[in-house]
């Protein structure tokens, strides 16, 4: 197994309209396997007990890899990202292989709703399979997951010490 990195996760307040917002490194997740895969990498990011988010926003920089016993690299368009089962985010809509790709974008209006533990659970996925047990792309350097809110009061309730962010594969 190799070894594991926790991810950096900030929080950083926006200026303006009183919001702010949590800034989650996602640099360096690979994509593996199909969803729910034990060979695929697992973010899990503390944001509160029953909490519900309405906006997800990513800046992501994905790199497609080649299979060594194929000729050619993974579709952009496989690499997925699911968040608790609830939303899922197809990180390209290319259908070839891409180096250095950045997707940036905003999906409003959802309701994805944490459960008791509060924990926003990443799984970094791939639609298809190319090289099983191997990673098929990966997210490059600068590559975030922002998360806004609403008003500073659940950043204060939060506590910068609660944050936990944690980075590890399936148990098998």
């Amino acid at each position: 197994m190799k070894p594991t990195i926790p991810a950096l996760a900030v929080m950083a307040a926006v200026s303006g309209l009183a919001q702010a917002q949590l800034v989650i490194d996602v640099s360096g997740y690979e994509f593996v396997d199909g969803l729910g895969d034990a060979d695929n990498q697992i973010l899990e990011v503390f944001i509160g007990a029953s909490w519900e988010i309405t906006e997800i926003s990513w800046d992501l920089n994905l790199t497609t890899l080649t299979d060594p016993n194929a000729s050619f690299p993974s579709w952009a368009s496989e690499a997925n990202i699911d968040f608790n089962g609830q939303l899922n985010l197809q990180v390209s809509g290319t259908a070839a292989g891409v180096v250095n790709e950045n997707n940036a974008g905003s999906s409003g209006l959802i309701s994805l709703i944490l459960g008791a533990d509060g924990l926003l659970r990443m799984e970094f996925w791939e639609s298809f399979d190319d090289s099983p047990g191997m990673a098929d792309a990966f997210l490059g350097e600068g590559s975030t997951i922002t998360i806004p809110f609403p008003t500073p009061g659940p950043l204060a309730a939060m506590g910068i010490g609660g944050l936990i962010t944690t980075r590890r594969r399936r148990s098998k």
